[in-house]
């Protein structure tokens, strides 16, 4: 996904309203601008961010993006963590923002920055501590921007952002008995460890390497297998890889999300008294 530098000096911060469910006042976040302009709002104040290597990131109608919110995101001075997302919005057009995450409680701003104004903000709409923003465009341009962020200072952790727009399909989602991973957002992940009548279902953990999906086994926390995508390589295709760490039988299914294929790889159990455990990589995996 293209990145650009946000203009470190640039940021102005919106205090936004207290929230009925959360029963504090909402910590402030942060938009870009041209210059120090004061936004038409009495209680707007401005900062700068303390990581100054703050990015803009770009969305599509109709994608969802999982990513990882950490402490080396934008961050406000008062300690609120947040990404930055642009797209193409078209005037009369109705979008339907949604934010959510299980590790933090949610907070969404929509901005115009051709304009310098956040006409909408939200706080928890969606499921739970989710945020969701649905708000009809009056402006077409290519600087409306989503402010993904929290509601605390200090937190962090996985999250799930979806763009839908009015006449857009909604997103796709993997489907039950599939999981999914914020290193791969266009792949759902299914693995089963063990022979057929006795196998038991992988589960991801949480914690892994970068670009590595974790796979736990009979015990949490004791990975079984690390699944990674790597490419394009020079052959064109997408390489799926399995690193295993059991001499079960494995077998893994990887869906793409934007074609619909699925490839099953089957890495058969290891004999008794042998020390190899033979992994696998697919050089015809899937194309981009």
């Amino acid at each position: 996904m293209p990145l650009r530098t946000l203009p470190v000096l640039v940021l102005a911060l919106l205090v936004a309203s207290a929230s009925a469910s959360s029963q504090t006042t909402a910590p402030a976040l942060p938009i870009k601008g041209e210059s120090l302009l004061r936004l038409p709002s009495p209680s707007a104040s401005f900062v700068t961010p303390k990581n100054h290597e703050c990015v803009e990131h770009s969305i599509q109608c109709g994608e969802t993006i999982r990513s990882n919110l950490t402490t080396h995101d934008c961050e406000s001075d008062e300690g609120i963590f947040f990404d930055v997302y642009s797209f193409h919005g078209v005037a009369g057009q109705t979008v339907t923002v949604d934010l959510g995450s299980s590790a933090f409680d949610a907070f969404l701003v929509l901005c115009d920055l051709d304009e310098l104004d956040c006409p909408a903000e939200d706080d928890d709409s969606g499921v739970g501590t989710d945020a969701r923003i649905v708000y009809t465009l009056n402006r077409t341009s290519s600087e409306w921007t989503i402010l993904a962020g929290t509601f605390f200072p200090g937190e962090t952790g996985p999250y799930t952002l979806s763009l839908v727009c009015s006449g857009q399909p909604p997103p796709p989602t993997c489907p039950t008995g599939f999981f999914d991973d914020p290193s791969y957002p266009d792949f759902c992940f299914r693995v089963t460890v063990g022979n057929p009548g006795s196998t038991i279902a992988g589960v991801r953990e949480a914690e892994c390497l970068a670009e590595t999906v974790c796979v736990s086994g009979a015990l949490p926390g004791r990975s079984e297998a690390f699944l990674r995508i790597i490419g394009p390589r020079p052959n064109g295709f997408l390489w799926p890889t399995i690193v295993r760490f059991t001499p079960s039988r494995l077998v893994v299914d990887m869906l793409q999300l934007s074609s619909g294929q699925t490839n099953r790889y089957v890495l058969p159990a290891v004999p008794p008294g042998t020390d190899d455990l033979p992994g696998l990589q697919g050089r015809l995996g899937f194309l981009p």
